[in-house]
């Protein structure tokens, strides 16, 4: 689209102290660095430099590329955009939201299943949180949705295991959604296996 830019965020993480050896590592994230460019391709070029003169940084989460109107005030970039793209922390393009947000008269249609990096069962982190992948975006619906159902439904591990009608859960963007960055010990693991099979008999008990 003309009149707009491209916004590359930097975004690192931060290390928390841990309570117990074995919990997963709690982390906190943050747009580091932000900068702009009049086109994709020079952004993309932007996160091959960045990376080429800060190879000692070993914190960088991943990169966003949004691309944005001019004379339009947003914060953050990417919450209405005409598209992001989501690069990992080596600046590999692993997924994108190709069109642009309710905003701006655009209504999601449904996400093509090549373009899922993940499916149910999976458990990935979102917003410095590990979940458990419950539901994923249909490749079709007939219906006009915003940019907020091309989402993943996520299943918290904190969760009530004495309420089987509630679930501890989230609608996670599919832009925003990670895999895993740090190791999973055996107790994390277990207590992954416990909600999952918890959440299983639940949706048994609901028919």
């Amino acid at each position: 689209m003309k009149n707009s830019l491209f916004v590359l965020e930097v975004v690192t993480f931060t290390k928390k102290r841990r309570r117990h050896k074995d919990d997963y590592q709690p982390f906190t994230r943050e747009v580091s660095e932000v900068s702009f460019y009049k086109r994709l391709e020079e952004a993309e070029t932007g996160i091959s430099r960045f990376l080429e003169e800060h190879r000692a940084w070993d914190d960088i989460y991943c990169f966003y590329i949004c691309q944005v109107p001019l004379g339009v005030s947003l914060t953050p970039y990417c919450l209405d955009s005409y598209a992001v793209w989501l690069y990992d922390q080596h600046g590999t393009l692993i997924d994108e939201r190709p069109y642009p947000t309710y905003r701006f008269g655009c209504y999601f249609c449904g996400r093509p299943k090549e373009k899922l990096r993940f499916h149910i069962g999976d458990v990935v982190e979102y917003r410095s949180k590990l979940c458990i992948v419950i539901s994923v975006p249909k490749e079709h619906y007939d219906s006009m949705l915003d940019e907020l159902e091309d989402s993943y439904c996520v299943l918290y591990l904190d969760q009530d295991f004495d309420n089987h009608e509630w679930f501890n859960h989230g609608h996670a963007e599919c832009i925003k959604v990670m895999s895993p960055r740090f190791p999973i010990s055996q107790k994390v693991q277990n207590q992954i296996t416990h909600v999952k099979g918890w959440y299983a008999e639940c949706q048994k008990k609901q028919g």
